[in-house]
This record gives structure tokens, C-alpha cells and sequence, in this order.
């Protein structure tokens, strides 16, 4: 009797472990990624630019007339000079941090901006940001579609550019 008494009670241990929620408080699991954050001000300054960089997470390419427009996932985008497509020549990168997308039409390029969309122009020697909608997109999600507990704490003004894993 007392044999089957103490194989209930640790059947009972057992089961009642299991009813807690092995998810935490939000109800999912915990992301395997961390938010980097930039200030507004900074991300409203961060559109440059800058000296040609090695292609390493390339998204979508864009091609309008002899350029190619290659997107490096949440860093900018790189101009390629596809005139001879034989011999492209990478001709410089524009930062965009948080961008993902791009589009180009009458010689301005659309692009997300984190949550802004701006219209830049770009005239073959530099780049001016001529328009900035602020919040019109979403914030970007973590890569594996869960809440990060590294968001509880996060300063005011702060906007998500990209995830890194943890």
C-alpha cells in the first residue's frame, strides 16, 4: 500500500510539473535573437553615401538603367555599375540602416528606412534624403518570429534596425 502510495504521489510531482508554462510569462518561447537599436535622431542621419563594401547578406536586386541596385538585408544598398554586365564595377553603398526593400521611379529611390520610408535622390556623386514619412511600416520582427525579453528595458526614441542572434 504505502509502495503505491509514494508511486502516486511522484506520478502527481511529475504531471504538476508539467502544467507550468514552459514559455515564460508572454505565452512563446524566447527569441534567439537581440533587437539593435539606434536612436531616432541617429536613424534620420545614418542615409549616406559611403566608399563600395563587400556584398555579404544581399536581398533584392534592382536594376534601372545602367545600375544595379543590390540590397544588404537591415545595412543599405550597393550601387553596381552594370554597363559592361562582362565587368560590373561596385561603385558605392548607400546606408540605409533597418532597410530591406527599395524601389526606383523618375530617378528617386523609394526605400524603407526601418519604419520610415524615405525618397532619396542620388545624382551619380552623392545621396540626399528629399522626403522621410516617419512609421509607416512595422517594427522589424525578431528573424524567428519571437518576443525578445531584451525589449522590456529598451530606451525611449529607439527604433529597431536589425536583429542579431544572441
Amino acid at each position: 500500500m504505502k509502495y503505491k502510495a509514494m508511486i502516486a504521489a511522484l506520478s502527481l510531482l511529475f504531471l504538476s510539473s508539467c502544467l507550468t508554462d514552459p514559455w515564460g510569462d508572454y505565452g512563446y518561447p524566447e527569441s534567439n535573437y537581440k533587437p539593435i537599436l539606434m536612436e531616432r535622431s541617429s536613424l534620420e542621419s545614418s542615409v549616406k553615401l559611403v566608399d563600395p563594401q563587400a556584398i555579404k547578406n544581399f536581398g533584392k536586386i534592382y536594376r534601372y538603367n545602367d545600375l544595379l541596385f543590390i540590397n544588404e538585408v537591415y545595412e543599405g544598398v550597393h550601387i553596381i555599375n552594370n554597363a559592361d554586365p562582362a565587368n560590373p564595377v561596385n561603385i558605392g553603398f548607400i546606408t540605409i540602416p533597418g532597410n530591406i526593400d527599395i524601389a526606383i521611379k523618375n530617378d528617386y529611390i523609394y526605400a524603407d528606412n526601418a519604419v520610415d520610408l524615405i525618397v532619396i535622390a542620388y545624382d551619380g556623386q552623392n545621396v540626399q534624403v528629399v522626403d522621410r514619412n516617419r512609421e509607416v511600416f512595422p517594427e522589424l520582427p525578431a528573424p524567428d518570429g519571437y518576443y525578445s525579453s531584451d525589449l522590456n528595458e529598451r530606451p525611449e526614441n529607439t527604433i529597431i534596425v536589425k536583429w542579431k542572434e544572441k
